[in-house]
């Protein structure tokens, strides 16, 4: 199985995305590690490594001594473990090298490489993890064991954060932490004993200190800058010799310390007014040459206040001034929680309070950063996906009360996912969606009512650049918006309608096809909402669609029979057709038979219940029993083959139930074929492959309740025999609940390959390549 796209959010806290010199971005995606391999336009995330067992708080790569690029990064999280990943130069992934047992909830860490000694798998490395109340130092020697060699205790003051570097010329080791007073305290050790001792405290701020950068100038001095929720940042400059001091009274405050009779100054080099909100990032870019010799050095910054900020030192004036200042005016978002300058300069991420990236371009051209594509997904957990009919996007939905769109183009004939529409921004958390056609969409959230929604022309133009839209319907709406205290999308049009036909030199070239930005994702990508379904008494919870488009299937929370009723809607005039009373409580998954004769249901009530079309009403012909049923708990999922002879059920208990539906002169047979017994893995998903890759074989997935997925191929020429072909750990499927899995609709005449699209709790979604050949017994 190959991985084609990996669609997460960064986790929303300070220090949890680092950009290296090796041009990979590192980043926190709930509780695993994400890797984003960046590109000329919008790159791919390549791995998702998994170990923590609960949210990640700090990511960051670890950074050699010897100017080669990094191989090993750090994590940690809430669940009190840090681990070091080392790179696996065979499969060119990463894998967990240490794990360190820390016995609380990690804050925040970070590393300093020790030796320069590139001839060592393991080099030593100093580990600095912080848990509020004290702060423990680790020492990783050559052979990889990891050690506690220091805890200290800043009179019972927690720590907030910390950095580490080496002071310029010595063998001595620098760290500065902040702690709940707002001070900044120094501390220094020898290289050999590794013994930190306090030398000197810096005050000034107001407020919490939250985020800190260290950078070395070639005269050996080093500047600390230091962001705080007061909306300033300090920058403070280590030096051997004494600093000439500013006329400014403001500006003469100097602290001193000594190590080895050598004496060393701190002075408060500049303060830097010009955020309005709390600062969460700073980050130094690698100083380099301009071309006249002289020495840049600039800092960026990201505040809460949604604006991100170049600083750099104005030799005209002698002054640091604002270089540079982006962000984002308006929107939905709450800021930013980090920055990084990309190795060459050129480039700068932040990500903001809902785990979206955004990226700027220095355009050399016009001199002017430019925002450009970054990864995008889903800030919490994704609770339903769905393929267009064609299969040329899937649409998801998610507790962070969006639904979104995901399409592929070709750059340089590799195919390249990406989000290309967020057609709902709504004001409950979502729980499940269908498509009804190429244009058009019913979801439901967590409230009574079911809602519509009809595509725009602005994303039929965009689509016509990466597929054909010939089907699509003429429509006039270009856009839509969402009024101040409203949850409808209200529907703007163009000035002059123009019809389908008409629209002229619309597709772009692949090399020229430019993916939307987040700002365009968030503004300009809604769908107007063509119609509201009253009829549930709860929040609606599932739902499903005939193939052909004309009935839409409903259901809602429940406790009693009465409002666990399955309603049935016209698509054409969206009016209750049909009441289906079955089930006693909650139904949560409906699945339509590819022929549409049959509807399919399943129940927290531990029962399967199937209807069958009659002169257009459906009628329940069939309800499996207590002495008949492998599932004695919850059953969560089911599905059809697509040749509709058979159906799965998955439950709680672990068990996978296989049947088959025969019809005799217009008596339907329903028999038990074969139960697939997983050993107590709650089953939450299952998903059968549309169409048989030979003669009575058929592909079954099926997603468990710890995140992992599984492929059987079931061979009915006898009886149904399972063979179990793969099973993909929590790093290369979820490692939370895998809550939908779908393939992608295909034609075998044209695809050698099957593709399975999952979402799960932990905010993923991804697309998996499955080698049909694999399948294939020669």
């Amino acid at each position: 199985m190959t991985t084609c796209y990996i669609s997460c959010a960064c986790n929303r806290v300070p220090h949890c995305a680092d950009w290296a010199n090796n041009g990979l971005v590192c980043f926190g995606a709930c509780n695993a590690v994400a890797i984003y391999e960046p590109c000329m336009h919008i790159g791919r995330i390549v791995h998702t490594l998994h170990r923590h067992s609960d949210r990640v708080t700090t990511v960051h790569w670890i950074r050699p001594r010897n100017d080669v690029l990094e191989t090993e990064l750090l994590s940690c999280s809430v669940d009190g473990t840090v681990i070091i990943w080392s790179k696996d130069c065979q499969s060119n992934s990463f894998r967990d090298t240490s794990i360190l047992d820390v016995g609380c909830a990690v804050i925040f860490a970070d590393s300093l490489q020790l030796i320069d000694d590139a001839s060592s798998n393991h080099p030593r490395l100093l580990i600095c993890v912080g848990t509020g109340s004290e702060l423990k130092i680790y020492l990783r020697r050559d052979n990889a064991d990891v050690n506690v060699i220091q805890t200290m205790d800043f009179g019972g003051k927690f720590s907030i954060n910390c950095r580490l570097t080496h002071l310029s010329n010595t063998k001595h080791l620098l760290m500065a932490t902040a702690l709940e007073n707002f001070s900044v305290v120094l501390c220094t050790a020898d290289q050999l004993e590794l013994n930190f001792v306090r030398v000197q405290s810096l005050s000034g701020h107001q407020d919490w200190v939250k985020c800190m950068d260290f950078c070395h100038d070639s005269d050996g001095s080093i500047f600390l800058a230091t962001g705080s929720e007061d909306t300033t940042i300090r920058l403070w400059k280590i030096s051997k010799t004494a600093t000439k001091l500013s006329s400014d009274k403001f500006m003469q405050k100097r602290e001193i310390f000594t190590i080895d009779n050598t004496e060393y100054n701190v002075t408060l080099e500049s303060l830097l007014y010009g955020h309005e909100s709390w600062i969460y990032g700073v980050h130094w870019q690698p100083i380099k040459r301009e071309n006249d010799g002289s020495q840049s050095i600039r800092l960026l910054s990201s505040s809460f206040d949604k604006s991100m900020i170049i600083w750099k030192f104005d030799d005209s004036v002698g002054i640091w001034a604002e270089e540079v200042l982006v962000g984002e005016v308006g929107g939905n978002s709450l800021g930013f929680y980090g920055c990084k300058f990309a190795p060459d300069g050129l480039h700068i991420l932040g990500y903001d309070y809902q785990g979206s990236f955004h990226i700027w371009k220095y355009s050399q051209e016009i001199a002017k950063w430019l925002p450009r594509s970054a990864p995008s997904g889903h800030f919490s957990e994704v609770v339903d996906l769905c393929w267009e009919p064609k299969g040329r996007f899937l649409l998801t939905a998610s507790t962070d009360k969006t639904t979104r769109i995901h399409a592929a183009w070709k750059d340089n004939l590799e195919e390249r996912w990406h989000e290309i529409a967020r057609p709902q921004v709504h004001g409950h958390d979502m729980s499940c969606l269908i498509m009804l056609a190429p244009y058009m969409y019913a979801s439901g959230a967590e409230e009574k009512v079911v809602r519509v929604f009809t595509a725009t022309s602005t994303f039929r133009n965009r689509l016509r650049s990466l597929a054909d839209v010939e089907d699509f319907k003429s429509i006039a709406v270009s856009g839509a918006t969402v009024p101040s205290l409203g949850l409808t999308n209200k529907a703007t049009f163009d000035e002059e309608i123009v019809e389908y036909k008409t629209v002229q030199n619309l597709t772009t070239k692949d090399s020229e096809y430019e993916t939307p930005t987040e700002e365009e994702l968030t503004q300009n990508t809604l769908w107007p909402e063509l119609q509201k379904l009253y009829g549930h008494g709860y929040e609606i919870f599932c739902m499903a669609a005939r193939h052909d488009g004309c009935l839409l299937a409903t259901a809602c929370k429940s406790t009693n029979l009465e409002h666990a009723t399955i309603i049935l809607w016209s698509c054409s005039t969206w009016s209750q057709v049909q009441k289906l009373v079955s089930h006693q409580l909650t139904v949560t998954q409906m699945e339509f038979s590819p022929n549409d004769k049959y509807l399919l249901s399943v129940s927290r009530d531990r029962k399967w219940s199937l209807f069958k079309e009659h002169d257009g009403s459906y009628l329940l012909i069939v309800t499996s029993l207590k002495h008949n049923s492998p599932h004695s708990r919850i059953i969560w999922c089911c599905a059809w083959t697509g040749d509709s002879n058979y159906f799965a059920t998955g439950s709680r208990d672990g068990k996978v139930g296989i049947w088959s539906v025969t019809t005799e002169e217009n008596n339907v047979s329903v028999v038990q074929e074969a139960t697939l017994d997983t050993q107590n893995q709650s089953v939450t998903a299952v998903c059968f492959a549309p169409y048989c890759i030979t003669q009575g074989s058929y592909i079954l997935a099926v997603g468990y309740e710890a995140g992992n997925i599984e492929i059987y191929m079931l061979t009915t020429n006898v009886r149904i025999i399972e063979w179990k072909l793969v099973k993909y750990d929590t790093s290369e499927a979820h490692h939370l609940t895998v809550k939908r899995l779908k393939f992608q609709p295909s034609n075998k005449q044209l695809l050698s390959t099957l593709r399975l699209a999952s979402c799960g709790s932990d905010s993923i979604v991804k697309i998996q390549d499955i080698d049909i050949s694999l399948f294939i017994k020669t």
